[in-house]
């Protein structure tokens, strides 16, 4: 469970750093699980929001770099020759379709990505969420199809039934959970969110069902059962605190801050600020 906390982070990342990039401050991150995550930032200027700069590094940020993991994590990262990191290369790409692509862009229709792209740039919210899902599932056959090829080394291959079998105890377990704990803290789920990360689901099923993957490049890797161990204590902290960090507050999410919100700022109303460093005192120059 480590992986699906990190890649609802690395939404609200993607954010900070494009907006870094395009020239603004990187001040603070908001990751409430029921609502679309927010990189915080002091914009460039007054202006950006409708900026092609912003378009891409603002707005797109997300999805983009979800899309990104999903696509590039499978495929050409290098992952250790260990279970623990193929599984672990798994579960973050395939968070990242589900939640990146499939979870958090009908989030974002009132007060997210979605709605911005349709303020700024005429495109309806329905066609940026479809079109979002749509790559969630196209992409997250990739994940199921490099942990798939670990079959190799059994009596018989990847058959059909076992390649099902990956896709369902690898993917669909973290994202009920994930569903399961949005719900207890009491989050309005947009029924369209859950029919989106459901779609990016059946895509792992149906790669799963339709492709025989390639051989992997090294292989099977052992798991003790000491490492698994110690992987489920490391998970269970991290969801802890993916909890705590996305858990409502008045309704509203909590904004982790950590720079000074300058006039341009995108805190969203009625967050509930949490300081995470202290600022520094202005320094005043010597009397002479």
């Amino acid at each position: 469970m480590v992986a699906w906390p990190l890649a609802w982070l690395l939404l609200a990342v993607a954010q900070g750093l494009g907006t870094v990039i395009a020239g603004g401050g990187w001040i603070g991150v908001a990751v409430p699980m029921g609502l679309h995550p927010w990189g915080l930032v002091n914009e460039p200027s007054i202006a950006f929001a409708n900026t092609r700069a912003a378009l891409f590094l603002y707005w797109l940020a997300p999805p983009l770099g979800a899309l990104a993991v999903a696509v590039l994590l499978p495929t050409l990262v290098p992952v250790p020759p260990s279970w623990a990191a193929e599984v672990g290369a798994f579960q973050l790409a395939t968070a990242s379709a589900v939640l990146g692509l499939g979870w958090a862009p009908p989030l974002g229709v009132a007060d997210g990505p979605a709605a911005g792209v349709a303020l700024f740039w005429g495109v309806r919210q329905v066609v940026f969420v479809a079109v979002a899902a749509l790559l969630g599932v196209a992409v997250v056959q990739l994940a199921v199809a490099r942990l798939a090829g670990h079959l190799w080394v059994e009596p018989g291959g990847p058959l059909r039934r076992r390649r099902l079998a990956v896709a369902l105890v690898h993917a669909f377990p973290p994202a009920l959970f994930w569903a399961a704990a949005v719900w207890l803290q009491g989050w309005a789920i947009p029924p369209l969110a859950l029919l989106d990360a459901a779609a990016v689901l059946l895509g792992a099923l149906f790669g799963a069902w339709r492709w025989m993957p390639s051989s992997p490049l090294h292989p099977h890797p052992h798991m003790g059962w000491r490492r698994v161990a110690a992987v489920a204590v490391v998970g269970a902290a991290v969801f802890g605190l993916a909890l705590w960090a996305g858990a409502p507050r008045m309704g509203r999410g909590v904004a982790f801050v950590w720079g000074f919100p300058g006039q341009s700022n995108n805190v969203r109303p009625g967050m509930a600020v949490v300081r995470v460093m202290p600022l520094r005192a202005q320094r005043t120059p010597p009397a002479r």
